[in-house]
């Protein structure tokens, strides 16, 4: 039997403990990986629109969205999110913008992500030609061990990816079976030019146009007579002649041509590298406007460039741009794996620029020759790690490329 004393002492129980203060917010770890997903342009009012994404942070019911033109975050806009996405719209075209995001969980708030940079695309022409996938792979047939057992799951890629055009380094060795119904349409110093026969020809001379005389002082051959096809001599470097490979490719259906261009640029991050390259790729632009001065058709580079944006002596981005070229990666309408630099050193865990990418494999065109539908870093990843076996030091760049007519 409950006595009167201990009845009221339950109630004060029960009256204290409504007045204790509520346990606190678990607070949300820092968001992670944030990654450029998609890019807009509106052409009836010339303003940009990008879209981020973010894996799902535990504890989290809504996340902070900052956004700025500057790396430092300065002036930066805040915008709410209730899901791991956001999109922004009117924005300037054709500038850098950086992102990070923090999760929140009531007054709890979590430590900001690390920030993030992707260019608006400049500018979306219409796009009436044919649509082609460029891939670039470096395959390192021959310096890096092992290519029997990697060749198979290079090959793989191709198979998965299928793409028009591939412009291949590294890949003397490359065995590409007939039954992939690809046609080789130029190659020297170990860049190949390979195309789907199905969807492309390589354009037969209409003409031949005499061969420049002999040989440099080294014994690089420094010209090739075709007007159609061939290779530009680019400099001697390192002990050897360097050349670009390019080619002129008919769409079967459509009848329009496409001039593109496979190179690989000296590697190495120091300065005597940095011109070295400058100087390469001043010499292929030059002769590939030469090549192109009558037919004036579009012209797609495509390579290992071995450079990118977070070296300040990326100078050859500055040549390519002046001539009216931009990256593929900052006109794309759609990205994947924005962040894994495409140079992977076979390391099984992804390296990862948050920045920018580090991307040293590039494909460049005009945007008045066309838009990027896709770009996409073309590694098997799981489980934030690479599927092995990994078939070179590179993985392959592929971009869905819309040519403008």
């Amino acid at each position: 039997m409950r006595t009167a004393l201990g009845g009221l002492a339950a109630v004060l129980l029960v009256i204290l403990a409504g007045l204790q203060p509520a346990q606190a917010a678990t607070t949300p770890p820092k968001v992670g990986l944030v990654s450029f997903i998609a890019a807009s342009y509106s052409t009836k009012t010339g303003t940009a629109g990008l879209t981020v994404d973010w894996p799902d942070t535990r504890y989290a019911k809504s996340y902070q969205v900052y956004i700025s033109r500057s790396y430092t975050m300065s002036n930066a806009k805040r915008y709410g999110a209730t899901s791991s996405a956001k999109t922004f719209t009117g924005l300037v075209r054709g500038v850098p913008y950086f992102v990070q995001v923090r999760a929140l969980n009531g007054s709890a708030v979590g430590q900001k992500s690390s920030r993030v940079g992707h260019p608006t695309i400049l500018w979306v022409p219409p796009g009436t030609g044919p649509t082609y996938r460029v891939m670039t792979y470096n395959m390192c047939s021959q310096k890096c061990s092992n290519w029997s057992g990697r060749q198979p799951a290079a090959l793989g890629r191709i198979r998965a990816y299928a793409p028009d055009v591939i412009a291949a380094q590294e890949a003397i060795y490359l065995a590409m079976p007939a039954e992939l119904g690809y046609a080789e349409a130029a190659e020297k110093s170990s860049k190949r030019l390979l195309y789907k026969t199905s969807r492309l020809s390589s354009v037969a001379p209409t003409s031949t146009v005499p061969a420049k005389p002999g040989k440099s002082s080294q014994g690089c051959d420094l010209s090739w007579p075709q007007v159609t096809k061939g290779y530009v001599f680019l400099g001697y470097h390192g002990g050897g002649c360097r050349y670009a490979v390019w080619a002129v490719l008919a769409d079967k259906e459509t009848k329009d041509r496409t001039l593109f261009v496979d190179v690989h640029t000296v590697a190495g991050d120091n300065e005597t590298a940095a011109d070295q390259r400058t100087a390469e790729i001043t010499t292929l632009t030059r002769e590939i406007a030469a090549i192109n001065a009558q037919a004036k058709l579009p012209v797609v580079y495509a390579g290992d460039f071995n450079s990118h944006k977070n070296r300040a002596n990326d100078d050859l981005a500055l040549v390519l741009r002046k001539q009216g070229y931009y990256d593929a990666y900052d006109l794309a309408s759609k990205l994947r794996l924005q962040h894994n630099n495409s140079y992977n050193g076979f390391d099984v865990v992804p390296r990862i620029s948050y920045k920018w990418g580090d991307h040293v494999d590039h494909v460049w065109i005009r945007p008045s020759e066309g838009r990027i539908l896709s770009w996409a870093n073309g590694a098997y990843v799981s489980n934030s790690r690479m599927v092995t076996p990994i078939p070179s030091d590179h993985s392959p760049i592929v971009t869905d490329v819309r040519l403008n007519r």
